[in-house]
């Protein structure tokens, strides 16, 4: 069996399924994501003889890397509203308050790193 594993970019936050991200980009207030699924993708292309028929990049080429290459995505729920204080959201969170506002969002890993973004594991969500 051949095994495949990736890490968290150094300096994101490790979360799973279920647990929220709090993320405050500088001049912005927090914002609550929930985290759906963790992934890593691979873009399909057209094959060239069939456009019709959808292949993976990384068979067609030889020799440069394809997008995305080994990078942990996040699969988020984006909710509102947003927050002057880290302590509000959280609070949000576990009671839940929050308003679902876009759901599928997908996000490179390394977007969430520290000091502007928290992760609330599920487990910590129960009061």
């Amino acid at each position: 069996m051949n095994q495949f594993s990736l890490a968290f970019p150094e300096g994101a936050a490790v979360c799973g399924a279920g647990d929220y991200l709090l993320r405050r980009r500088p001049g912005e207030a927090w914002r609550v994501y929930r985290v759906e699924d963790i992934l890593t993708v691979k873009r399909l292309v057209p094959a060239v003889d069939d456009p019709s028929t959808l292949m993976l990049e990384e068979h067609l080429l030889d020799s440069v890397t394809p997008a995305y290459h080994e990078e942990v995505q996040l699969l988020l729920t984006a909710f509102d509203p947003t927050f002057d204080d880290e302590s509000e959201a959280t609070q949000a969170v576990r009671n839940q308050t929050l308003n679902e506002r876009e759901r599928g969002l997908l996000r490179p890993a390394r977007d969430f790193n520290a000091p502007d973004c928290r992760a609330l594991r599920t487990a910590d969500t129960a009061q």
